[in-house]
């Protein structure tokens, strides 16, 4: 006799079929999920659907939206597994109400309803705002490098067509040497034996291979030429090669920008986007930040790889407080007199050295952006304190235009300290969360907008996670609509 509990036998016919809403308890997300999506505006999400050419009626989009959901929140992406979800997962079968849309009509939802999934993020914000989630004082912006649909070996530069161009090249005329000699041996095909013959021909399939790489790495140094770009991507066509300090982590992929709010770590704003730095993506960050937060004004902190005086003053004209750490100048490193102790006096347009001489401003100096450029050859000629103050022949002081924004940044993060301290722990907690702990780290989708329309789905995930950590689910019901439990069977 067994002294274990024992299940229902699976060959007991049962006489009516078991209530689905028994296996989903009262309090679990699934029933937020599916408030959620019924509550939206379809119209104002773009939210449609057509049905199927042969008249067959198509799935409800607001089912199909509600799995998407139910799956990124769970670490399910796949078109693949979220059709075996709705075979296998009593949650999903719950809020399906049994149907089993296959894994091509998943997908081609996702791929035909790219920018809903934007809306609806941002509409998950507006309970967030709602329930007093955001602080909507603090925010911090930092960008992340996630890995597209191309491998670096279908990613092409401007340097390395150049490259494979020599290298083929080369091998078109070792190959050539090859026939020259061929022909200057006197000796007849049949002469020469089998072993010679195969390798002629062999040589002569590599030339064929030769001549037609060349005329695609031509090909595409002219779509490179024509395109404006530095790169080309084949499998994606958006995606660029993402550049680190360290070179073994280059990637082939997107720049995930993102403004998080202060208060409990959630995700304001989001982007992905092609561009290889984080230069002139503080202002448009900050502003998207302080839309969805509704308010006048906004605190914001980046790192230095934001740091654009033009970005960063037009962020100040229109009502963002930006704490953004200048460059550093080289000398400070080598310890001569640093930056700070040569004041600039912005009646005259020039600075004053640390041995009372003026440095006057000299031609710009136009790289990414324009440079202005102060110096005094004359008055470093004859300096005492030269060796103090530069290894060159004379002292060069170069910033970005508008200097009393760089002045004023300086102030503020030395008065500030603790504000740009909380950087760190704000921004890096989504994308920490959503690369390494979710395994969100590299897109299925391709485009620039299926990654933005992918990273949105993520980023709601991660958004109604804190919200179930931080309130616990039934506040969430409630604002969805379900004051009152409903009663299982």
């Amino acid at each position: 006799m067994s002294h274990f509990i024992g299940g229902a036998d699976r060959e007991q016919a049962w006489m009516l079929p078991q209530c689905v809403e028994d296996y989903v308890a009262l309090d679990n997300p699934v029933r937020f999920i599916d408030l959620f999506v019924e509550g939206l505006d379809a119209a104002k999400i773009q939210l449609t659907a057509q049905p199927a050419a042969t008249g067959r009626p198509s799935y409800a989009p607001t089912d199909l939206l509600k799995l998407y959901l139910y799956g990124y929140l769970n670490r399910v992406r796949s078109s693949r597994e979220l059709e075996r979800l709705t075979q296998r997962n009593l949650e999903v079968m719950w809020l399906l109400k049994l149907l089993r849309p296959d894994h091509k009509t998943i997908s081609e939802f996702r791929r035909t309803h790219r920018a809903t999934f934007k809306q609806v993020f941002r509409q998950f914000n507006v309970m967030c705002r709602d329930l007093k989630l955001f602080g909507a004082e603090l925010v911090a912006i930092d960008g992340s490098f996630f890995k597209a649909v191309n491998s670096k070996s279908r990613n092409f530069t401007l340097a390395k067509l150049e490259g494979l161009l020599q290298a083929v090249d080369t091998g078109i005329e070792q190959y050539l040497r090859e026939l020259e000699l061929n022909d200057g041996s006197g000796e007849s095909a049949a002469a020469l034996g089998g072993g010679k013959v195969a390798r002629i021909k062999n040589a002569s399939e590599r030339m064929e291979a030769l001549q037609s790489a060349k005329a695609r790495y031509e090909q595409m140094l002219g779509e490179l030429a024509a395109s404006g770009e530095g790169q080309i991507s084949l499998s994606d066509p958006d995606a660029r090669l993402m550049r680190k300090s360290d070179r073994k982590d280059n990637i082939v992929g997107y720049n995930v920008q993102s403004s998080v709010d202060g208060a409990h770590h959630l995700i304001v704003e989001l982007e992905a986007t092609n561009q290889g730095n984080d230069g002139g993506q503080f202002n448009r960050m900050a502003q998207g930040a302080r839309r969805e937060l509704q308010t006048e004004t906004l605190v914001a902190v980046a790192d230095g790889g934001y740091y654009s005086t033009n970005d960063l003053k037009e962020a100040q004209a229109q009502g963002i407080t930006a704490h953004v750490p200048p460059p550093r100048d080289r000398m400070d490193t080598q310890g001569l007199y640093p930056r700070t102790d040569f004041s600039y006096h912005k009646e005259h347009d020039e600075y004053q050295c640390p041995g009372g001489s003026r440095l006057k401003r000299h031609s710009d100096s136009v790289q990414h952006v324009r440079y202005q450029v102060y110096y005094n050859t004359a008055a470093c000629a004859r300096c005492a304190l030269r060796a103090q103050c530069t290894t060159g022949a004379y002292r060069k002081i170069k910033h970005e235009e508008h200097p009393e924004v760089m002045e004023g940044m300086r102030q503020r993060m030395q008065a500030q300290p603790q504000v740009y301290a909380r950087r760190k722990a704000l921004v890096e907690h989504p994308f920490g969360t959503l690369k390494f702990w979710w395994g969100h780290g590299a897109f299925l989708t391709r485009g620039l907008e299926g990654v933005n329309a992918e990273i949105s789905l993520s980023a709601w995930a991660y958004n109604m996670t804190r919200a179930i950590n931080v309130l616990g689910i039934q506040p969430l019901l409630a604002w969805a609509g379900l004051s009152q439990p409903k009663a299982v069977c």
